[in-house]
């Protein structure tokens, strides 16, 4: 009795595990909006814009290139074209398990493979939905699962995401932000470091080097320098191994006098 027990359960799990076959999509870019319903209040704005084959956005749209510009919105990439889209998120086997936010894929006008998706906006009671889609002859509107055309053509359904990984993803995104903000920071004070030291870097032993320093300073010219330090031009930029006339602020040069 124990072991049909045992093999009971084994067997409910495993079957409630199939009805949500797969995973939901990582949240790899800072979510714009904190929840679903929040990208379903976006979608809903943009009702009545125009359907465009190959669009994405932000002025007209096909319907997988709705879906995928809603959801950048949550920090996720869909695939480009619905039936690509159908290997995204998690299944849900039944539509009563239905939630506002999941995919909802239908028969295209040919044959039974996925033609066309949408979102879920509105959870009915039973199998019926509302759902936020690009429509080839209204554009961006919200329909009804009940409509006998979407009826005859639902084909499945995938999860995406939810509040809680959404709200996980900001907290994590801005941790790792802000870490970077700090790593940048450090760098940047390295080597601002590293500048202040080369300028008041101490004089080399090198006996090639010998001699006195001089900094040069706003207003300095080669041959106020060799004025100052009674020698010639050619002198200091021999010492110096300069090519030319030209010196920069904070510069060092060797005055062998």
């Amino acid at each position: 009795m124990e072991l049909k027990k045992i093999i009971f359960i084994l067997l409910s799990i495993g079957y409630t595990l199939s009805l949500f076959a797969g995973k939901k999509e990582e949240i790899k870019e800072m979510p714009q909006f904190e929840s679903i319903e929040d990208m379903l209040t976006f979608a809903m704005k943009q009702q009545r814009k125009p359907y465009r084959s190959g669009a994405e956005g932000p002025n007209a749209f096909d319907c997988s290139g709705f879906t995928r510009f809603c959801y950048r919105k949550l920090g996720i990439t869909l695939r480009r074209t619905s039936i690509d889209q159908v290997e995204n998120g998690k299944k849900i086997r039944f539509r009563r398990h239905l939630k506002e936010g999941d995919l909802v894929f239908f028969k295209g006008t040919k044959g039974r493979k996925v033609g066309h998706v949408g979102i879920v906006y509105k959870k009915k009671s039973g199998k019926s939905f509302e759902f936020i889609h690009a429509s080839p002859t209204h554009g961006i509107v919200i329909e009804s699962s009940d409509v006998e055309y979407f009826k005859k053509r639902y084909k499945k359904a995938r999860r995406i995401t939810s509040n809680r990984d959404i709200r996980k993803a900001i907290r994590r995104l801005k941790k790792e932000y802000k870490e970077l903000e700090k790593s940048k920071k450090e760098v940047y004070d390295e080597k601002e470091e590293d500048k202040v030291d080369d300028i008041y870097a101490k004089p080399s032993d090198n006996k090639s080097d010998s001699g006195k320093r001089h900094t040069v300073k706003k207003g300095d010219t080669l041959y106020n320098i060799s004025k100052r330090y009674g020698c010639s031009v050619k002198e200091i930029q021999t010492w110096n191994k300069l090519k030319g006339n030209e010196i920069s602020l904070g510069q060092e040069l060797i005055i062998k006098q």
